[in-house]
């Protein structure tokens, strides 16, 4: 399920990056398959986190380390996102935290009781998601491209007429990569997260979607919900 879940988030870079580079936003963006890897660079310096490869395994893990060196990078080498126990021995690279992948299979889920909008006008659920997000600069730039992207389901939760959650998916295959789904501040403490996740999964579930995907901070809210949901976390460790 692993590798699977690792080519649906890679497919859902091609997007992000195609979306950014249409919005015209500084720096470049490309997202590629090679030797069955999966690489990502962004050369924005904010952008960093996501310069990867992925798609690693025993029998590529060589070339994993060859690609991270080649030149393609400009001298800023991207991180190695590795399974658990899979060790860049002698490659100079040390541990750079924990990357959890969540999975979870999709079958009948009940419909959520909330109001929900699923065609929200783009500029309020940018909005929305974005002040849960609390970022700013070229990571704010950056999701607001690819969160603009038509690709992208968007859906937002009502609560006396006011929109207090965000949260968007995306098909990719057999699966759905939940993401990104953020609350304001004022909002939170409310469960809003959580009901948008279950919608979302109902809604992928209905449509013949096998599986679910998300990343997540190591610790997070948003790590939890997907647990309580019944997620299988995978905790990937990054090497520089």
């Amino acid at each position: 399920m692993l590798a699977e879940a690792e080519q649906v988030i890679h497919d859902r870079a091609v997007v992000a990056c195609e979306a950014a580079t249409a919005a015209g936003l500084p720096g470049s963006f490309e997202a590629w398959r090679e030797d069955g890897l999966l690489a990502v660079l962004a050369t924005a310096p904010e952008l960093r986190f996501l310069r990867t490869i992925s798609g690693v395994t025993e029998v590529n893990l060589t070339q994993a380390v060859r690609l991270a060196g080649s030149s393609c990078w400009e001298g800023d080498r991207p991180a190695l996102v590795l399974p658990a126990g899979l060790v860049p021995h002698d490659s100079g690279l040390v541990p750079d935290g924990v990357r959890p992948i969540a999975t979870l299979p999709l079958t009948k889920f009940p419909p959520v009781e909330a109001d929900i909008d699923d065609s929200p006008d783009v500029g309020v659920f940018l909005r929305i998601l974005l002040e849960g997000y609390e970022s700013g600069g070229a990571v704010t730039a950056f999701m607001a491209a690819e969160h603009a992207d038509p690709r992208l389901r968007r859906s937002l939760l009502i609560e006396d007429g006011v929109p207090i959650s965000a949260a968007a998916l995306s098909s990719h295959g057999p699966g759905v990569l939940l993401g990104g789904s953020a609350t304001p501040r004022a909002h939170r403490g409310k469960g809003a997260q959580a009901r948008l996740l279950a919608h979302g999964l109902a809604a992928a579930a209905r449509e013949g979607q096998r599986f679910a995907v998300a990343t997540a901070v190591e610790g997070s809210p948003s790590l939890s919900n997907l647990r309580r949901a019944g997620a299988e976390v995978y905790a990937r460790q990054a090497w520089r």
